[in-house]
């Protein structure tokens, strides 16, 4: 009775470890068909596909389990060296993720940063059209807003006083060569208005008023009161502030994205939470040899005088969104010259392709070949899979190339 009772207990153990074994070293439970169970007709490593075996068991190269092949499934040839297997299940395989390659709106966001200056084609500089003294300043100090026509400082020049007596005496006299006294005076830098004045002006005035040609902002005053100054001498600096130029870098990557009417959003730290929309108005077409860049100009409507002079800016770059055929910028690998992404040919089953690329979005690769639409890539783990396809090309140089071969009664 005793000696029955052990019996049974060994055959429920036997049949339990069979069952346990059938589950755990047979694959995955075959799909039945009507009357029929999928048949395995071998095991294969999934490295190296050339070793394969009539029996489970480990890869004889890498010592990983071989997965079995069933009757009517995809067989990876070790001919197919763009061919990645990864064992169903395993770690890999759940760590891939994949994604659809499709049209879709190659979306870019471009920050730049650069320096507001003003309008440069509004800028001059008032220089002594005569030499002289500089004997009074009316404007004393920099950043000060003058009108056209204000005065900004008196001089005495002697060249200007003997034009200015010509002419008195031409006036009284020969009206004949009065043009050509006039075309003088205004050559020493007088204006209509003041060569009005000469006839009707005191003995003893000797100073002339230099005004404003703009109505703008002083940027810079080179003389003080008491100075000497010599015929083409700089006297005041003056800008229009009422449009600022942004002007920032663009690299040639950028350059597609940018085109002259775009929209620009600019912010400065001197503003917080403020932002002034914007165009371009000017792509330089000369790149610089050192950088590869070229310089866009942004034009600011300033008319409030918010904006000051030589800021620093940030700028956000709206730029278009084509639909073009594209995928993630994480399925893309760059090992060396070619860029190469990892196409799903079936769960576990991964092939190798080299794609021509285009332009590049915030989060997206412009595909131009190697990919069609409905393809789906590896976006996440195609490191291990592309690990995985090193290893199943790295035999030792001294080995002829691997052939296929199946062993007979390999044992787990």
């Amino acid at each position: 009775m005793k000696s029955l009772f052990t019996c049974l207990i060994v055959a429920a153990f036997a049949a339990t470890g069979g069952w346990y074994a059938a589950q755990h070293f047979q694959g995955p439970p075959a799909s039945k068909g009507i009357g029929q169970e999928r048949r395995v007709l071998f095991y294969q490593s999934p490295m190296h596909p050339w070793v394969k075996s009539d029996k489970p068991g480990k890869c004889t190269v890498c010592g990983m389990s071989l997965v079995p092949i069933y009757e009517g499934a995809k067989v990876i040839s070790e001919a197919q060296p763009d061919i990645i297997m990864l064992p169903s299940g395993s770690p890999n395989v759940i760590g891939v993720e994949t994604e659809t390659v499709r049209q879709q709106p190659l979306i870019r966001t471009l920050r730049v940063s650069g320096v507001i200056d003003d309008d440069d084609s509004k800028h001059r500089i008032l220089s002594a059209t005569a030499e002289g003294r500089i004997d009074q300043l009316s404007v004393n100090f920099d950043g000060a807003v003058v009108t056209a026509g204000q005065p900004l400082a008196s001089i005495f020049s002697r060249p200007l006083l003997a034009a200015a007596a010509e002419y008195r005496l031409i006036v009284k006299q020969d009206n004949t060569a009065l043009e050509g006294a006039r075309n003088r005076l205004l050559r020493l830098g007088l204006t209509d208005a003041q060569i009005m004045k000469i006839p009707g002006r005191r003995d003893d005035d000797m100073h002339f008023e230099l005004l404003a040609p703009m109505t703008g902002t002083v940027v810079k005053r080179y003389v003080y009161e008491g100075q000497y100054v010599a015929e083409g001498e700089k006297l005041f600096e003056l800008a229009d502030f009422s449009t600022m130029w942004f002007q920032f870098i663009a690299y040639e990557q950028d350059l597609p994205f940018l085109h002259i009417g775009q929209q620009v959003e600019i912010s400065t730290a001197s503003l917080p939470g403020k932002t002034f929309p914007a165009k371009i108005k000017f792509i330089n077409p000369n790149l610089d040899d050192m950088t590869r860049s070229a310089r866009i100009r942004v034009e600011i409507d300033n008319t409030e005088r918010l904006v000051k002079h030589k800021l620093y800016a940030q700028a956000k770059v709206q730029t278009d969104a084509p639909q073009v055929l594209a995928v993630a910028r994480s399925a893309v690998l760059w090992p060396g010259k070619s860029p190469r992404v990892y196409v799903e040919k079936e769960k576990g089953v991964y092939e190798q392709r080299n794609v021509k690329l285009g332009r590049t979005g915030d989060d997206l690769w412009e595909v131009l070949d190697g990919l069609q639409p409905g393809e789906r890539v590896v976006t996440r783990g195609n490191m291990l899979v592309d690990g995985q396809a090193q290893l199943n090309n790295s035999t030792p140089s001294t080995d002829p190339e691997p052939q296929p071969f199946i062993t007979k009664g390999m044992q787990p």
